[in-house]
């Protein structure tokens, strides 16, 4: 379906080729985001197959745990890749599989490389094992964000709705609190957990001053889970007519654009002692503001220091600045209560909708218009593509360099060779059925049975 985008990119703008693949498929009004403030909205780097949980819709792939951990120097070359390719202030999803169930050694080690290469990390975990000393020693080596993944869909044991899961996030909450770490959670939505949407709302809304940003991802029929397509009952419209009603306050999803409008929707509020604002309703300002830092220099564009970016509009444009204070100062006015009720200033919080598509079902619009890649041996590739084939880019063998000159390494069997080894997936019969999971886990324990019976 799409290539991978290849290891070097000789463009003099790094948004180019997003934005000129939004342009050919007619995604570039002009509240877009993509291609203009940024050259894409993350990466992400699997340093692990291996997982301590078996949800019902998981992405990974029946054979993927028989891969072992990618080396070190394998992940630090893709990390340079993600920087030649999309430049400074780029987000890393340091993910898996779980990356927890890596030394922590390792962690950091990807953690300072990242914060070397001037990008930012994100470590994507269920946080079963990201205990509080973990990620303190994370946040000293650089770590920015913490991602945490919780829903029914992880069948966590003792759990059987979303709101009890919320002992789960308050905890999390608390162990990732007041070490400098932007706090992420994700959810993913099916059949099973979207009545209870309105309630997780209302948690995250109660917690909001503890959370940089949420997102939910609708069920996709990609990977090993037993849940296959969604039916109609998971409906991007029925998101956000149930945060919405969650938040007690209508959301605005259409006001800006990141990447293809059938893959993302975004929103961002302001919060305040349990209060919520939503601030992306003045679209003309929201237009000036984007065509204004559209015109950034690409080289130091991503992810300003805020201050610096507010000293350049200052200077290029002042008429936009006022504005700008002005509509601050009305955000300000509408959260007085509570403001005075915490204390404190107001805290911003983006809420994201991926739509991920099914294996079987990948749109080349969607797929080379993608926001959200997925570090390969031979480049960034779109992640949806990546799901749908990846055993294919998973057992690609990868060129590294040791002491003993290049070297080819093998994920199925995590030896070094002189000479490319030949990529042969794993055999389904080999795999003991203690490593089964998903659908295979499933079918085996029905055959075993039928033995039985």
């Amino acid at each position: 379906m799409l290539a991978p985008a290849g290891k070097i990119f000789n463009g003099t703008d790094q948004r180019d080729p997003l934005r000129q693949a939004l342009e050919r498929h007619n995604e570039f009004p002009p509240r877009q985001t993509a291609g203009r403030l940024f050259s894409v909205a993350c990466v992400s780097l699997e340093i692990t197959q291996r997982c301590n949980l078996d949800c019902t819709l998981c992405y990974l792939s029946s054979r993927a745990e028989m891969a072992k951990d990618v080396p070190l120097p394998v992940l630090f070359d893709r990390i340079d890749t993600i920087a030649s390719h999309y430049g400074a202030g780029t987000s890393v999803q340091i993910s898996g599989g779980d990356p927890t169930l890596r030394k922590v050694e390792d962690l950091e080690s990807l953690c300072r490389h990242i914060r070397k290469c001037g990008m930012r990390s994100c470590l994507m975990t269920n946080g079963i094992k990201a205990s509080r000393s973990m990620l303190e020693q994370l946040a000293l080596a650089g770590l920015d964000d913490i991602a945490f993944h919780v829903d029914l869909t992880q069948e966590r044991k003792g759990h059987t709705t979303e709101v009890s899961l919320n002992s789960i996030r308050k905890e999390y909450i608390q162990r990732a609190q007041n070490l400098g770490l932007r706090i992420l959670f994700n959810t993913t939505l099916y059949e099973g957990n979207i009545k209870e949407l309105p309630a997780l709302a209302r948690f995250f809304r109660e917690h909001s001053e503890n959370i940089s940003l949420i997102s939910f991802q609708m069920q996709a029929d990609t990977g090993r889970g037993v849940l296959r397509e969604r039916d109609n009952v998971v409906t991007r419209d029925r998101v956000v007519e149930s945060l919405s009603s969650g938040f007690s306050t209508p959301l605005d999803f259409d006001a800006v654009s990141v990447g293809h409008s059938e893959c993302n929707r975004y929103t961002t509020l302001l919060c305040a002692g349990g209060d919520v604002l939503q601030v992306l309703d003045n679209r003309s300002l929201i237009e000036d503001t984007i065509t204004t830092l559209e015109a950034s220099d690409a080289r130091d564009r991503a992810y300003l220091d805020p201050w610096v970016q507010a000293l350049r509009l200052l200077r290029q444009r002042p008429r936009l600045v006022a504005r700008l204070l002005t509509e601050s100062a009305g955000w300000l006015w509408k959260l007085r209560r509570g403001i005075f009720r915490s204390g404190k200033r107001p805290h911003r919080m983006s809420i994201l909708i991926h739509n991920f598509m099914d294996a079987s079902k990948l749109d080349r619009a969607r797929c080379e218009s993608c926001v959200f890649m997925v570090a390969t041996e031979n480049g960034p590739l779109s992640m949806c593509v990546h799901n749908a084939e990846r055993d294919q880019h998973v057992f690609t063998p990868a060129l590294m360099q040791t002491s003993d000159g290049p070297r080819w390494w093998d994920a199925e069997s995590g030896e070094l060779a002189a000479s490319r080894p030949q990529a042969e997936l794993v055999q389904e019969v080999l795999i003991p059925f203690k490593r089964l999971k998903g659908r295979m886990r499933a079918e085996a324990s029905a055959i075993r049975q039928t033995r039985v019976n």
